[in-house]
């Protein structure tokens, strides 16, 4: 199981995290074009704004959660995400679970619904609907430039549980253009702690490390 952070952006914000391993130039939600925007992620009624800087193969997300900073680093090219708490320089590391590598296909995308214009970006409507093979699902509607940025998102995520999480994502003052390299690497002299150590920290269940 993913941190509730992470879990919570495949939630409501399916295309923005669905990198994984070896298909870094053809995912939902990896931009052929570097950006970064303004993102706001609503769940189960509750609004949470952060920033998303990206780049081919290269995501980095920031939310404060529970009066923490965190962000979270994903990187298709190393086969890896980081966890990072930046105000205590610590980080942890883990694996793309399989039903994110089962979600990356673009060509899963459903129907086109219409156009819009979300955020100054022409956006191509498109509906969703998903079955991982450990159970979790995604039914919804997403909108995409033709530069492969998700700007918008509506639906639900039902975990391999079977709890569904109903939310919502848009994309705003989008801003298009080279990207900082050092956004998508770890901050230097940040310590690398295990899942176990930061779970009473921020009181999330960490995923078990194969």
């Amino acid at each position: 199981m993913l941190p509730k952070f992470l879990s919570g952006l495949l939630a409501v914000a399916f295309g923005l995290v669905l990198i994984s391993p070896g298909h870094a130039s053809n995912l939902i939600g990896d931009t052929k074009r570097p950006f970064n925007a303004d993102r706001t992620v609503v769940s189960n009624g509750k609004s949470y704004s952060g920033r998303i800087y990206a780049e081919p193969g290269k995501q980095r997300h920031e939310q404060n959660v529970n009066g923490i900073d965190m962000v979270a680093i994903l990187r298709a090219d190393r086969e890896v995400a980081w966890l990072v708490l930046p105000g205590l320089h610590i980080y942890t590391e883990f694996p793309f679970p399989k039903a994110v590598a089962e979600f990356d296909d673009p060509k899963l995308l459903g129907p086109v619904i219409g156009t819009d214009t979300v955020s100054g970006l022409k956006s191509v409507e498109h509906r969703i609907e998903r079955q991982g093979s450990d159970g979790s699902a995604l039914d919804g509607w997403l909108w995409m430039s033709e530069d492969g940025i998700v700007t918008k998102l509506d639906g639900n995520y039902t975990s391999p549980r079977g709890k569904m999480t109903p939310g919502s994502l848009a994309l705003s003052n989008i801003h298009l253009g080279p990207q900082d390299p050092a956004l998508f690497e770890l901050p230097p002299g940040a310590k690398l702690l295990p899942y176990e150590s930061l779970e009473p920290l921020l009181n999330m269940r960490l995923p078990t490390k194969h």
